[in-house]
């Protein structure tokens, strides 16, 4: 038998093979994907590689494998839905054509498609190499992103731009090649790169994101004014994305223009690196104060505005909003902005400790906020300003005339309408808002004017409205947030769901109140345009556990602004999220569906790295109403370039053409005839298609149904599994009330099952190693550093890493330092062609750096140097990081790692051997600290 044909579907996942031969079954096939696989194919694809700090054109070789015979459309006759039958087609000429779906999808512009088949792939068949022909049109995924920060922030020195992103093709824990920034006032343009992800230290949750710092040794070059930065994203596979589509970095209309929807959208600073284009103070008197605005109440610094008499001061918020008015600052026409009279932007109103009021001054028409936010924040001298400094809404909407404001460090009190009436942008900054004492069901949201919120490090509880989309409240981005009620926006990062038991005011389960959990714009009402649909929502990081209902709503677009036949759910990113459903007064609905009971198109979302506790997901398959006997034949289900990896789930469902509908039976008039032979266009779901390191533990009580012809590779879906968890509060556990602890233990199948991921720390912020554990939580898994001679634990004809020193077990003695432990390896060195231990078929670390000590003694008895380090620790390639006694460390990657010699001191503690986090060697490796100073793990990119 021969094959004779072979080419890539234009669907980009299926193989299609002619051969000689007659029409078999599936078990003519063995193709043993998670194993050996009998299918691979080897492709190029266009796209980046960091190289000297930057992202330059690269090409990306992957390799494939065939996963499993396609099945025919379910058939339904005789009165029952008939068994599967194998794609096969018999070509009455002595050949048969088969469908095999592959692991990944080829994309149109996959150069270099070959093949290899390994004897026995199917029954009799000898090994082969045929000519593959790529007829594929699926185009490659883009970079999914947004900024992880707040625009139109004044700076006056070195300030950060930072964006969270996510991708289909990651390598090892990298989402991407690199980020290029650029900052421009319109006539100077800088240009800054990252390469590597870096820990935000913006908002105090450490999110890992693409960020640099522009200095000002070359932003001073920069005209005082807006300035607009840009972000260029260079994935490993694909085009670059930008956030200047035109390429023009155009400085019109910059005043709002990060306040659009988009994610390719300019992020805008106020510079003001003299400190006085903005800028000015007003300190609020709530009990000696007055409400009689005077211009002398607003002063040039903080300490002449806290020197004016307290019978002088403002007594209120308004009234300090008018004698800015009164001030009447300027800013003169700059970086393309017209210039300005009565200006408030930069004004900062301090409220003391103590209840103040918004108040209810007129504030003349014609001041207003241009550039940047208007200030009001607790006392910067409070020792506690969030808890001491209390600000109290109106009962009666105040008219601010300013479009912007930022709420910092303090307390705000709701009543029943909102803040102001005329502000269109808010910022909350580690605020926490509540309604007043008696209205905590009943106080409004923020704002009832339509625009743009941010919230960071803040709460909202004891009020009705959460931080979600209402027809009004729209917010952009909510960080490091707690919140009881709906927590909704573009981008939901590090937050945490408060449940019932701490807002005791938030409404029980099912009687009308908001929907607790986390969505992306969910209810999506038709004709809310640019702000009432979205793509590139991002939800990541979030403790989302004692949940009573939906967890994700995905955002969707319309079908005219998507350019798709139906509404559009595209480019919606749900990672690193740890969800729990509890029993007390909780649904049976799913954490959440995507296309359920409509019809939609689904592609190219992102859902990785979560833990599903306590309930079942739906997952994105399309599932279509019919209306007529007509459309029971026609409606099709759409789903492509979706991305399900490294999650941990109680029940995971999927509805195509085997799915008996208890609609289409109706208008087919047939009680039994409800199966829909045409729902095959999301077949890639169903056959796992990009998808990989998943473990459905099947726990719900439905599980066995609507599940997966292939689950992804290095996943499993079981049917009542055990998931072992150490405190399982969920509706599964006991007790099922919310707040379980879902580290998978030791020896937990969830271990080492996921070698790619777009986020290279678990939900607790701990590194991940490759290979990591599925779900949120990670627990890296142990193994065995052998001596110089030993052989290698993954390949037995190979020695293990040449390593002339002992490292000795965590308990042993450093000569260094007698009271000082040895080094506790818990990675694995092997050589780079080496094979795991646990996956054969997998390249256990490949260790491209070559760890020589240069004379030292070694032995695990405490009279002689343990690591006697006199050379150098030296990555191939690398250079003497050190001077004088000979290189200590050299990289060619980022260097936060040190290793002092034998005589040195740790820089951490005063005593033995420190070893500090993340050298990455080469691109290809790297020693991580796990606890105290001399405890590491080793580990390697893919």
């Amino acid at each position: 038998m021969t094959i004779t044909a072979a080419q890539i579907e234009a669907s980009g996942w299926v193989l299609r093979v002619t051969l000689t031969g007659s029409v078999g079954s599936f078990a003519s096939y063995a193709l043993d994907p998670d194993g050996s696989p009998k299918v691979s194919l080897a492709c190029t694809h266009p796209g980046f590689a960091p190289s000297g700090g930057t992202a330059v054109a690269a090409s990306l070789a992957r390799t494939l494998v065939a996963t499993k015979p396609l099945r025919k459309p379910a058939n339904f006759s005789a009165g029952a839905l008939q068994p599967f039958a194998v794609d096969e087609t018999d070509n009455g000429d002595g050949t048969i054509t088969v469908r095999l779906a592959l692991s990944d999808y080829v994309h149109a512009t996959e150069t270099g498609v070959s093949a290899s088949f390994a004897a026995g792939w199917r029954t009799g068949e000898a090994a082969a190499t045929p000519t593959i022909t790529n007829n594929s049109t699926f185009v490659a995924a883009v970079p999914i992103f947004r900024w992880s920060d707040v625009p139109y922030q004044r700076q006056t020195g070195s300030f950060a731009l930072e964006l969270v992103a996510f991708s289909h093709h990651v390598q090892g824990l990298a989402p991407l090649a690199g980020v290029k920034f650029t900052v421009t006032d319109g006539t100077t343009v800088k240009t800054y790169w990252a390469t590597a992800l870096s820990t935000s230290t913006r908002h105090g949750d450490n999110a890992r994101v693409y960020g640099v710092t522009v200095d000002p040794a070359t932003a001073t070059a920069l005209t005082a004014g807006l300035l607009r930065c840009d972000a260029e994203l260079y994935p490993w596979l694909g085009v670059m994305r930008s956030t200047d589509p035109a390429g023009t970095r155009s400085m019109s209309g910059l005043a709002t223009a990060s306040f659009n929807t988009p994610a390719q959208t300019p992020f805008v600073v106020a510079w003001d690196p003299g400190g006085t284009r903005y800028g000015s103070f007003a300190v609020l008197d709530p009990v000696n104060g007055t409400t009689t605005a005077s211009a002398a109440q607003v002063q040039s610094t903080l300490a002449l505005a806290r020197g004016v008499a307290a019978a002088s001061k403002p007594r209120d918020v308004a009234t300090a909003m008018q004698a800015g008015y009164l001030a009447n600052r300027g800013l003169s026409a700059a970086n393309g902005q017209a210039s300005q009279t009565r200006a408030l932007d930069g004004l900062t109103i301090v409220v003391p400790s103590g209840t103040s009021q918004i108040g209810s001054t007129a504030i003349t028409f014609g001041s207003g906020t241009y550039e940047a936010w208007l200030e009001i924040v607790g006392d910067p001298a409070d020792s506690n300003p969030r808890a001491n400094c209390l600000l109290q809404g109106p009962s009666v909407s105040t008219v601010s005339r300013v479009s912007r404001a930022r709420f910092a460090n303090l307390t705000l009190e709701l009543d029943t309408v909102g803040v102001f009436d005329s502000v269109l942008y808010y910022w909350l900054d580690n605020v926490e808002v509540r309604g007043k004492a008696g209205k905590e069901t009943t106080a409004s949201c923020i704002s009832t004017t339509t625009g743009a919120l941010f919230y960071t490090r803040s709460r909202v509880w004891k009020t009705l409205r959460g931080m979600t989309y209402q027809s009004f409240h729209r917010p952009f981005l909510l960080r490091a947030c707690e919140g009881s009620r709906r927590m909704e926006a573009m981008a939901v990062l590090g937050c945490t769901f408060l449940g019932n038991s701490v807002d005791t005011f938030a409404p029980a389960a099912g009687t009308g109140g908001e929907i607790y959990g986390t969505g992306g714009w969910g209810n999506q009402i038709a004709g809310n345009g640019d702000l009432g649909s979205q793509e590139d929502v991002i939800i990541a990081g979030c403790d989302l556990r004692n949940q009573t209902v939906r967890v994700w709503r995905p955002a969707k677009l319309l079908a005219a602004t998507a350019g798709t036949p139906n509404p559009s759910y595209r480019r919606q990113v749900f990672a690193n999220n740890l969800c729990e459903r509890v029993s007390a007064g909780g649904s049976t609905e799913p954490f959440w569906s995507c296309g359920e009971d409509e019809s939609a198109t689904i592609s190219y979302n992102i859902v990785e790295g979560n833990s599903f506790i306590g309930e079942r997901c739906n997952v994105f398959y399309s599932d279509p109403v019919p209306t007529t006997v007509a459309e029971t034949n026609s409606l099709l289900n759409q789903a492509f370039g979706n991305r399900f990896a490294n999650n941990v789930c109680d029940w995971v469902a999927t509805k195509h053409d085997a799915f008996f509908d208890d609609v289409t039976a109706s208008l087919r008039g047939s009680a039994t005839n409800g199966y829909r032979p045409q729902m095959t266009a999301a077949w890639s779901i169903t056959y796992g298609v990009g998808w990989e390191g998943n473990y459905d533990y099947g726990r719900h009580a439905s599980a066995g149904v609507f599940q997966f012809e292939y689950f992804g590779r290095r996943s499993v879906q079981l049917v009542g599994g055990t998931p072992g968890w150490p405190a399982d509060r969920s509706r599964y556990g006991s007790p099922t009330t919310g707040g379980g602890t879902y580290k998978p233990p030791a020896g937990s199948a969830l271990i080492g099952r996921g070698l790619r991921s777009s986020t290279d720390r678990d939900r607790s912020g701990a590194g991940r190693v490759v290979p990591f554990a599925a779900g949120a939580l990670d627990t890296p898994a142990p193994v065995v550093l052998a001596p110089a001679k030993a052989v290698s634990a993954s390949r037995g004809s190979r020695p293990s890493v040449g390593w002339r020193a002992t490292l000795v077990a965590a308990g042993a003695r450093s000569a260094q330092r007698a009271t000082s432990p040895g080094v506790n390896w818990r990675g694995t060195l092997a050589p780079a062609a080496a094979r795991s231990a646990t996956r054969n078929a997998l390249p256990s670390l490949r260790w491209f750096a070559v760890l020589t000590p240069a004379t030292a003694r070694s032995t695990s008895r405490s009279g002689s140097p343990l690591l006697g380090w006199r050379g150098a620790l030296v990555p191939l390639g690398g250079t003497s990081a050190l001077r004088g006694t000979g290189p200590l460390l050299s990289a060619l990657g980022p260097t936060v790692f040190t290793l002092s010699p034998a005589a040195g001191r740790s820089p951490s503690r005063d005593r033995g051997v420190a070893v500090l986090p993340d050298l990455i060697f080469a691109g290809a490796g790297r020693l991580v600290h796990v606890e105290g100073d001399l405890r590491v793990r080793l580990v390697a990119g893919e």
